[in-house]
């Protein structure tokens, strides 16, 4: 189990995990409810500045404290931190934080998931 961060968008701020191709994101502002979003929901991931934080949110004075947070976050990471940004197909966003390996495996999953869209239904790993 990876960890990651949620710095901005529409899940609460918080510490969520990705393992097995899936998300599992805070819910609630108290952590009691989390969501779990599969790989195959993500539309787009890229890595995030400053700027996303715009974006995200309608309050400006909001956007603008998490700006300024984004840069010092950028500012002191070292070569393992990575924070990106997902869009959903639902048209939700956030903006996280976790370490490079984590990111990689992210990719790479998101990567995959048109291979493994290609896979007939009925295909089944052990068929001989």
């Amino acid at each position: 189990m990876s960890k990651v961060t949620i710095i901005a968008g529409d899940f609460p701020r918080g510490t969520g995990h990705f393992t097995f191709r899936n998300f599992t994101l805070p819910g609630d502002e108290d952590h009691y409810l989390c969501e779990t979003v599969c790989v195959t929901q993500v539309e787009f991931i890229n890595l995030a500045n400053p700027k996303m934080a715009l974006l995200l949110n309608k309050d400006p004075e909001l956007s603008e404290e998490i700006q300024l947070e984004l840069e010092q976050k950028l500012r002191i990471a070292d070569e393992n931190d990575v924070i990106f940004m997902i869009r959903l197909s639902d048209q939700r966003r956030f903006i996280a934080e976790t370490d490079q390996n984590t990111y990689k495996k992210i990719q790479n999953s998101i990567d995959n998931k048109q291979l493994d869209s290609s896979f007939p239904s009925s295909h089944k790993a052990n068929s001989k």
